[in-house]
């Protein structure tokens, strides 16, 4: 038999585990994000159109329109290389002049759950041109004329940016 000031004890212990866990407030369910797409169409169409205004806004910066942003199309690694790019390209004194074309985009996969895309991405960068600060045209002359590039895109609020690009080996 357990004695009762034993007893008293243990039922009030029980009885404040109950009550605080009572108290405990129940944690809120994160609600999980409405999909940016509703077909794997729709989420290639929509990463293509980030793909040429972030190639718009490149070659407006390009040009010297300060006003041009082509960093906000782009999310971490893609960020992180744009701007060690433009830094590179700064400290040689050498700047890019013309046009960068896309002469392909083609979606490889998407998640519509997570908004994610791959795309192969193949840029026609014959009319562009690398300076270098005083004027001299230094483009390699083997050069390609196309660059094929493989392109991850990942949801950002509301839209898609760009998180990876990177040398591809596919055909353009």
């Amino acid at each position: 038999m357990i004695p009762r000031h034993s007893a008293l004890i243990t039922t009030a212990v029980v009885a404040g585990v109950i009550g605080l866990s009572a108290c405990t407030p129940v944690p809120t369910p994160e609600p999980t994000p409405t999909p940016l797409f509703a077909s794997e169409a729709e989420a290639f169409k929509a990463a293509e159109q980030v793909y040429r205004d972030y190639n718009t806004a490149g070659a407006q910066a390009d040009a010297g329109d300060a006003n041009a942003r082509p960093e906000t199309f782009l999310a971490g690694a893609a960020l992180d290389e744009e701007i060690a790019g433009r830094r590179d390209l700064e400290a040689n004194g050498l700047s890019i002049r013309g046009r960068t074309d896309i002469a392909l985009f083609n979606g490889l996969s998407s998640n519509l759950e997570t908004s994610r895309v791959a795309a192969i991405v193949c840029l026609d960068v014959s009319g562009t041109r690398i300076f270098d600060n005083v004027g001299n045209d230094v483009t390699p002359t083997e050069r390609p004329t196309t660059v094929p590039l493989q392109v991850d895109f990942a949801r950002s609020g509301s839209s898609l940016v760009i998180v990876k690009s990177a040398s591809a080996d596919a055909k353009c």
